[in-house]
């Protein structure tokens, strides 16, 4: 039956409107695809501008998302979670001292305040405020060093002397931003490239990719999604009516770590240089290597290794017998982990960093045979 004039009128207005509301939806899409990408500039020039950039303010929302599978390790699930799932964070930055970040998660939001006399969380889930004092001696990763800015800058600085090269501009957020790539010239390293893009105008980053070697796709990915380059007012929070208020030492790798702190570590292991021996105040904790091939030394108590051992092995890890003792080695590209102990000192040590999981094994092959004199 031929439709009637009517009911093809009616047919054509909602086809109109149709297409329409397609349009209207796609519109910011279409926008962001269409914004002019900005010029590239020289890939040194930009780093320097991405490595001065920590006094410029900004406020957004980024997101990070990692696919590292990670096991969940001793008092580390935290940290690990950063790694392997998507974190939504919005934030506040009007400067190194004064900042907010809030991350929103499935099962709440937990805000960090930092100011120029203190640090606060707030955590919804518990309804709880909770003042921090005292600077750790060095504290865990958490959220806010996922953000553009902050990654950026953490990886140029600790990467200062590795080759850059220029990377196509592109859109990120409503930001004109220029790229750069920096290749790791250590071939050790599990680290293969790291992308970033950022305001060459301000130096602040708003998109980074950090992919192990061998592989295609980045293993971690962080962007703004929102960012408007202004100064944010960030005051220190309030408590609500009815909810809690504690006030708490800042924690750090020690308490979670259960680290030793009577024991000093080698000067050298592997060939590779202590950085930062009694890593961040704390004996038994060192920081070996330079650049992105780094690794950390932490000397545990036996039931931290256990717990650790453990956690790896339900992972694949597998146990590898040295000289004088034996490691439990994991890897997750980039990430080497290992639980190393020794028959000699009967001391257990653990074991991570972007190096190989050759590296490591030396290491734990040194540490083996290292009497409790640190000799």
């Amino acid at each position: 039956m031929t439709p009637s004039p009517v009911r093809r009128e009616k047919r054509r207005r909602w086809s109109v409107v149709a297409a329409v509301a397609a349009v209207l939806v796609s519109v910011p899409s279409l926008v962001s695809a269409l914004a002019p990408a900005g010029e590239s500039i020289d890939a040194a020039r930009l780093r320097a501008l991405v490595l001065d950039s920590a006094g410029r303010p900004y406020q957004g929302y980024a997101e990070s998302a990692g696919s590292l599978a990670l096991p969940e390790l001793p008092n580390l699930a935290p940290v690990t979670a950063l790694f392997s799932m998507r974190t939504p964070m919005r934030a506040w930055y009007a400067g190194p001292d004064r900042y907010r970040v809030d991350i929103l998660g499935t099962a709440g939001e937990h805000d960090v305040y930092r100011l120029p006399d203190g640090e606060y969380t707030w955590d919804y889930g518990d309804n709880t405020l909770t003042e921090l004092i005292g600077e750790p001696a060095v504290r865990l990763p958490r959220a806010g060093d996922l953000l553009p800015p902050e990654l950026a800058r953490r990886i140029l600085q600790a990467a200062k002397n590795d080759p850059v090269s220029v990377l196509p501009a592109r859109n990120v957020a409503g930001v004109a931003a220029s790229g750069l790539r920096l290749v790791p010239a250590d071939p050790d390293t599990t680290i293969g490239r790291v992308d970033l893009w950022a305001d060459p105008a301000t130096g602040v980053a708003v998109r980074v990719e950090v992919t192990a070697r061998g592989q295609a796709a980045p293993i971690l990915v962080t962007e703004f999604k929102q960012l408007e380059q202004t100064a944010p007012v960030v005051e220190a929070p309030r408590p609500a009516l009815g909810s809690g208020f504690t006030v708490a030492s800042a924690p750090d790798v020690s308490d979670a770590l259960g680290a030793f702190s009577q024991l000093p570590l080698p000067s050298s292991l592997a060939g590779r240089p202590v950085i930062s021996s009694n890593f961040g105040g704390i004996q038994g904790a060192a920081l070996y290597g330079r650049g992105l091939a780094s690794f950390v030394v932490v000397v545990v108590p036996r039931a931290v290794a256990n717990a650790a051992s453990d956690a790896a092995g339900k992972a694949g890890a597998v146990q590898v017998k040295l000289a004088a003792g034996t490691v439990v080695q994991l890897s997750i590209t980039p990430l080497s982990l290992g639980i190393a102990r020794s028959a000699v000192s009967r001391r257990s040590y653990l074991l991570a960093g972007t190096v190989t999981p050759d590296v490591l094994k030396a290491v734990a092959d040194e540490l083996s045979r290292l009497r409790r004199s640190g000799r």
